[in-house]
């Protein structure tokens, strides 16, 4: 079943269309309806409909304007017209906006449902031509060359020489010209997927392969390729200035499109920007270790590492028990971190170690720890102590050498915990004061206030909802509405000039958000203001 959307400023159409329509035997779910295009806009953002039936003049944002945003920002969503204006220049500039109908009122029922049968087969072939394994399984067969695949591989996980870089690109055909690149790495878990396609893989890789690459294309941001750990990688490029916030966004696309075409939930790591394409290998293994907090936020998301790691990265050269060790510090969990010093001190205890041996190994830990504690933006300083590498020898069994090293690392995790959520309060309440300092300002956006803080807008969204238990879009109207109820009690400025000193430029508009907000209109409530006073 297709979810739809109604948009029209007339009660009467939208009354005749919902009621006269069987929708569910068109194959579709009306899930709402609007009468301006702004309200169905933040709509679209929290339910994602398949189909958006609109007007075009409508008050606030028309149904162009509408589907200008839907072309850019929603790729997936169709759009259907239908207006009671004949000139051809609406009718051009729908073409241009992506929009798939463009129909003239009046319309009866029967040519409403022919038009939601006709986008019910339309949605239907897409589907199918994303999921057909039969023809992935052709694709997969002329796909481009392995040794392409293995070269974008090497280059994230190794440094190349800038001659090597370019010899390579240009024999490949691999267009990445910057000037400024970023890492994606996509880790898509298959065994909570449909049960029917467990058994294909290797076609359900190459399938979110093909839908990741294409969203790539279209907007000629940069390369998709697979990696034999069966991860997705992906190399963005772009301006600096803008280059996180696109990254942000195109890691939100491929989620959604993932889950959409394929059933299949992805964790999606986002390194830190690189100004040269032969150091995105540092910018892979920060999104890599981004990666490995999915334990702690939870699955499904897009987790950046400028919003887990507030330190300078570090270049990291530990063998594969320092990377155990540093990755069960990330998930917060004490038992992990015990099982694998449990696990390592055993393998001392049975290996025949010598005890010079077993020393430098503890100065490694030590080490390890120290690097993960500046990585995370911690002063080690005091969480181990300064006579830590003298003490190691000190140690008569190495039971009591395991019992000081837990307690070591007991200490970094609960100075980590508190750091992160020092940390997140801090910024909320930057955000606060940045909207309480701009709320008058009609362009203030959850872009704009996510760019003041360095954050992506997914992660701040979170975080700020839990903080003040509402939306950016509810707390800045909640902000907005406050300061003209103030200003209407202590002032005789006019309802459109309140509205202007709080951040809407349209009156009308102020006016129907501050009766939806208050159940009064802006008259009637300086109005009950004055009687009581």
């Amino acid at each position: 079943m297709y979810k739809v959307i109604l948009i029209d400023d007339e009660d009467e159409v939208r009354e005749g269309i919902r009621n006269k329509i069987s929708w569910n035997d068109c194959g579709f779910e009306l899930i709402g309806e609007y009468d301006n295009g702004r309200d169905a806009l933040e709509a679209i953002d929290c339910e994602r409909p398949d189909l958006i039936v609109t007007d075009i003049c409508m008050a606030f944002m028309d149904g162009l304007e509408l589907a200008r945003i839907v072309s850019e920002q929603y790729r997936d969503m169709k759009v259907v017209i239908i207006t009671g204006y004949e000139d051809f220049e609406y009718a051009k500039q729908a073409i241009t906006h992506r929009v798939q109908e463009y129909l003239l009122k009046p319309i009866n029922a029967r040519e409403f449902t022919s038009l939601m049968l006709q986008m019910k087969v339309e949605l239907d072939t897409e589907r199918e031509q994303r999921r057909n394994l039969s023809q992935l399984r052709m694709q997969l067969n002329e796909s481009l060359p392995l040794l392409r695949e293995r070269f974008m591989e090497r280059l994230v996980f190794t440094r190349i020489s800038k001659e090597m870089l370019h010899r390579k690109l240009e024999y490949f055909h691999i267009r990445l010209s910057g000037p400024a690149y970023i890492a994606l790495v996509i880790d898509i878990d298959q065994t909570r997927g449909k049960r029917e396609l467990r058994d294909e893989q290797e076609l359900l890789q190459y399938a979110a392969y093909n839908i990741v690459q294409e969203q790539l294309e279209q907007e000629g941001s940069g390369i998709a390729f697979r990696t034999r750990d069966d991860r997705l990688a992906v190399i963005l490029q772009g301006n600096p200035e803008q280059l996180e916030l696109k990254a942000q966004r195109v890691a939100d696309q491929a989620r959604n499109s993932l889950d959409k075409y394929i059933r299949l939930p992805s964790s999606i790591g986002i390194g830190r920007k690189c100004d040269a394409l032969e150091d995105i290998s540092a910018s892979y293994q920060e999104a890599l270790s981004s990666l490995d907090y999915t334990f702690l936020l939870g699955e499904g998301r897009v987790i950046s590492i400028q919003d887990v790691e507030f330190g300078q990265s570090i270049p990291s050269y530990t063998s594969d028990w320092e990377q155990q060790l540093i990755s069960s510090l990330k998930t917060g969990k004490l038992n992990q971190v015990s099982g694998v010093f449990q696990e390592w001190f055993q393998e001392l205890r049975t290996g025949g170690v010598s005890v010079v041996r077993c020393h430098s190994i503890l100065y490694r830990i030590l080490i390890a720890m120290m690097k993960h504690a500046e990585e995370t933006g911690l002063s080690d300083a005091s969480l181990i102590p300064a006579d830590a590498f003298s003490r190691v020898g000190s140690f008569r069994t190495l039971d009591e050498a395991q019992s000081w090293i837990e307690d070591i690392s007991r200490g970094i995790m609960m100075s980590l915990t508190e750091h992160r959520s020092s940390h997140i309060r801090s910024q909320m309440d930057t955000a606060e004061g940045y909207i309480r300092a701009n709320y008058h300002d009609e362009t203030l956006s959850l872009q704009q206030v996510c760019s003041h803080l360095y954050m992506s807008a997914s992660y701040f969204s979170s975080l700020f909802k839990q903080h003040t238990g509402g939306t950016f879009v509810e707390y800045v109207t909640r902000i907005r509405m406050g300061k003209a109820m103030e200003l209407l009690r202590t002032t005789r400025l006019k309802s459109y000039e309140i509205a202007e000193k709080v951040g809407y430029s349209d009156p009308q508009y102020f006016s129907v958000l501050f009766k939806r907000n208050t159940g009064k209109t802006p008259k009637e409530y300086r109005q009950q203001q004055e009687s009581i006073h």
